[in-house]
């Protein structure tokens, strides 16, 4: 079932309770009104008849005219029974009222009750010994009210109808927009396909969250796209160079001295180096980091360790001027950028040294915590000369914890990258 349709029926559902609950009550408070008013016509009956009713000694009792002929009268066809020490010794209007009209009442208490289809008000007076019973028959207001919960039945089921169909029609033009929104979804290849809805209701913010999330989706289809085509370019050739050794080593071209077994080596570790970029990258540009406090001064002195017999093969000095540097951020991926910062130097660097440094410094008026690589070489000296997969994955960690990869430097190279402090 559409919900379109559901909802009509859950609106049709509830106009047919409201109806049917409304004219419940206002069956009953008719009838109450009516009774409330037989009521107040008895007590004024028998407040008449008590109070000029005169007991002589042969026990009879007599009431106005006017008393009678409103008891006998067209358009009341009441009756009236007076009791003295529990003996019936007068009665007035209908002769066809039940005798007594009450006979729980005539003995004790008093008040209004519906006896026999008769509304009955019974009046005491304990001194005098007298009691005064007046009613009226309620078949009358039975007949009158009597077709009104037929009517009622008909009318409840008319405006259900009605309001079933009205609504069906309401929620086709509430729901119209949603409508055009599913059918652009289904054939959508573009965010531009999504429809403009007017207005700041649900299904206008609705189709404004959908394109902005279909841009997000394209934006990141042609990041994947990108990337698998990058990653394809950059392991293709020492893929190409270690398949061809191997090859060359099955067919007998190349014997596999120790020579080759270097070359081989050297272009697996360079696979390796690769995949590891690749991966960091990947985790940089989608914000997969695992954020903790880290210190930069202890990445440094890791990375110190770790590059200090590479720059001792080459002939070259390295150093560690560092100070503590607290940031909050992803250690895997911040060793990773400065891995590639230390392997550009490196490259880079044919004679002379290189320094690590860490510490805080104040940039742009805020104090930021620092990574740097300083060569001596003739490397990168300005940002748009850096270019790279190794470049590309120190730019998206930085830009993972906030932070900017800058270079400077006359002499040499010095690559630093900025980034918050830890709170």
């Amino acid at each position: 079932m559409i919900l379109r349709t559901r909802l009509a029926l859950v609106a049709a559902g509830l106009t047919l309770l409201g109806t049917v609950l409304g004219l419940s009550l206002t069956y009953l408070g008719l009838l109450n009104l009516r009774m409330a008013s037989f009521d107040g016509e008895n007590r004024l009956l028998a407040n008449l008849i008590a109070e000029v009713a005169v007991l002589r000694e042969d026990q009879a009792v007599r009431v106005p005219v006017v008393v009678g002929s409103y008891l006998t009268g067209e358009r009341s066809n009441s009756a009236a029974h007076v009791y003295v020490d529990g003996q019936l010794i007068w009665t007035g209007g209908a002769v066809a009222a039940p005798r007594p009209l009450d006979a729980e009442r005539v003995l004790s208490g008093g008040g209004s009750y519906t006896v026999q289809e008769w509304r009955v008000y019974t009046m005491r007076d304990e001194d005098a010994g007298v009691v005064v019973q007046v009613g009226r028959p309620l078949l009358g207001l039975r007949e009158v009210l009597g077709p009104f919960p037929g009517l009622a039945l008909g009318v409840a089921a008319l405006v259900t109808l009605l309001s079933g169909a009205l609504a069906f029609w309401i929620v086709g033009l509430a729901l119209a927009p949603l409508r055009r929104l599913s059918e652009a979804t289904e054939r959508f290849t573009s965010a531009d396909d999504v429809p403009v809805i007017p207005g700041r209701d649900e299904p206008a913010r609705l189709a404004r969250a959908f394109a902005e999330l279909l841009k997000r989706l394209k934006a990141e289809r042609e990041r994947e796209h990108r990337f698998m085509a990058y990653a394809a370019h950059e392991l293709r050739t020492p893929l190409s160079a270690l398949r061809a050794g191997l090859e060359a080593v099955n067919a007998g071209r190349l014997t596999l001295g120790p020579e080759l077994v270097q070359r081989l080596h050297r272009e697996a570790t360079r696979i390796e180096g690769l995949a590891q970029n690749l991966l960091a990258l990947s985790s940089a540009e989608v914000g997969d980091a695992s954020f903790e406090q880290v210190d930069l001064e202890q990445i440094a002195a890791d990375a110190y360790d770790r590059y200090l017999p590479l720059a001792l093969e080459k002939g070259l000095t390295l150093e560690l001027e560092s100070a503590p540097a607290v940031v909050s951020g992803d250690a895997r991926l911040l060793d990773q950028a400065l891995g590639n910062l230390m392997s550009n130097a490196l490259k880079a660097t044919r004679k002379g040294g290189i320094v690590i440094r860490t510490g805080t410094a104040v940039r742009d008026g805020l104090s930021m915590a620092f990574l740097e690589v300083a060569d001596s070489g003739t490397g990168i000296k300005d940002q748009a000369e850096g270019k790279g997969l190794g470049l590309r994955v120190v730019r998206a960690v930085a830009g993972v914890h906030g932070g900017w990869l800058e270079f400077a430097g006359a002499n040499g190279t010095q690559a630093r990258l900025w980034l918050p402090p830890a709170p």
